[in-house]
């Protein structure tokens, strides 16, 4: 059975039969295509405006409370239609984003991916190793020197700091006061990243171990930096984050089959681009050219 889940036959099938349900849906949902003055309440429309309540609340309505759900979505429906009637729909990127949206959710929700094959996940563990290593991870101290306060004298000052530090004096007073403080134990990439930025971690990368090194610059100015200690990036066996690789592993699935889902459905459409328009709005001498009289 579970090779038979793996076969791309059947995900064609299975995608045939999302496609069948998805149409069956619309036009469930849809009533006024066929109806455009009938509203219908069916019983699953009450039936999703009573679990809708019960989410949100945590009890279910009562009959008033029902009655009163009804009348809101009937309020809705009438709405709606009358502003489709008019095209208010037309243009709106917040209107076509949101059905976009919902349609994406409704594909999730069909779509159920199986577990994986023990062999399957084990090799999608080992092309996806890097995702679950031990980050690297650096110790160290620095001094700061601050662009707002020194100006174009920064770098020069910082400079000068850098031979005095590598005399072995105190460290802290040489430079000026930092929000984050001076030591930072055993930071990974994105710590480091959110503290001081991209840039700061190339230098880091690179810089000794025991001895002053910099300047490194930072959005706040430039660092002096002392690395005290530094791990490597560290393998972990599956089992450490088997629950982990186990959604990954449906999520990509889900994603790889909502991807094929939207690409057959894409084929129901023609697709025409105005290349040119393309070409005059990003090459800013057509476009000048264009408007000027």
């Amino acid at each position: 059975m579970r090779k038979l889940t793996q076969e791309p036959l059947l995900h064609f099938l299975l995608l045939g039969a999302l496609l069948f349900a998805v149409d069956a849906w619309r036009n469930s949902t849809n009533p006024s295509s066929e109806n455009p003055t009938t509203i219908a309440v069916t019983g699953s429309v009450v039936e999703r405006l009573r679990l809708g309540y019960e989410r949100q609340f945590g009890q279910a309505p009562d009959e008033e409370t029902l009655r009163g759900l009804v009348t809101a979505h009937v309020r809705e429906e009438v709405l709606c239609r009358e502003a489709l009637a008019l095209g208010l729909d037309q243009d709106d990127s917040i209107v076509r984003r949101r059905l976009a949206q919902k349609m994406e959710f409704l594909t999730d929700d069909l779509l159920v991916v199986a577990e994986p094959e023990e062999h399957a996940l084990r090799q999608y563990f080992a092309m996806n190793a890097a995702r679950y290593a031990q980050p690297s991870r650096v110790t160290f101290r620095h001094v700061y020197l601050s662009r707002d306060r020194r100006g174009t004298n920064t770098e020069p000052e910082a400079l000068e700091v850098l031979e005095t530090l590598k005399t072995g004096v105190s460290d802290e007073s040489l430079g000026d006061p930092f929000l984050h403080g001076y030591t930072f134990e055993k930071q990974d990439t994105e710590e480091l990243a959110a503290t001081f930025g991209n840039e700061f971690l190339g230098p880091l990368s690179t810089a000794p171990t025991g001895k002053w090194f910099g300047p490194v610059p930072s959005p706040y100015g430039l660092h002096l930096v002392k690395v005290a200690q530094r791990s490597e990036t560290k393998p972990v066996p599956l089992q450490t984050v088997r629950e982990k690789v186990i959604q990954d592993f449906k999520d990509d699935r889900r994603r790889l089959a909502n991807q094929e889902l939207f690409e057959r459905l894409r084929q129901r459409y023609r697709i025409q681009v105005d290349e040119r328009a393309i070409f005059n709005a990003t090459n800013p001498e057509v476009r000048t050219a264009l408007v000027t009289p």
